[in-house]
């Protein structure tokens, strides 16, 4: 039995959301990001090969690492560093699509050990 069994409706509505915000974040950033939150949670391996890291890159996973360890321990010199590569609002969306990232993450990792298998 899976989540998506389960819970449809919630698991479609999660999905909808999880899907609009990887269309509003740079889709090479959105695999970093879920690369970098995945090895954090779960302890894996980064799934990709990167090239060396943009100054966008390294500021913006920068962020997730904060916010993944304690996100009230954010400076403003870490808010600004990634938001100097956006456009105004641009951060908010990258912002939203990392908690969906993180949560997605989490629902995997819960799902799998709970009800044994993916959502």
């Amino acid at each position: 039995m899976t989540l998506d069994v389960l819970q449809p409706d919630a698991a479609a509505a999660f999905e909808g959301a999880r899907a609009r915000a990887e269309e509003l974040c740079d889709p090479g950033l959105f695999v970093l990001v879920q690369d970098r939150i995945r090895a954090t949670l779960c302890g894996a391996p980064a799934s990709t090969e990167h090239a060396p890291l943009s100054a966008m890159e390294v500021d913006c996973l920068a962020l997730v690492d904060q916010m993944l360890i304690d996100v009230s321990s954010m400076t403003d010199e870490q808010v600004a560093a990634a938001d100097r590569h956006f456009a105004p609002g641009g951060l908010s969306d990258f912002v939203t699509a990392t908690y969906l990232a993180e949560a997605s993450v989490r629902l995997e990792v819960a799902s799998s050990r709970l009800i044994g298998g993916p959502r």
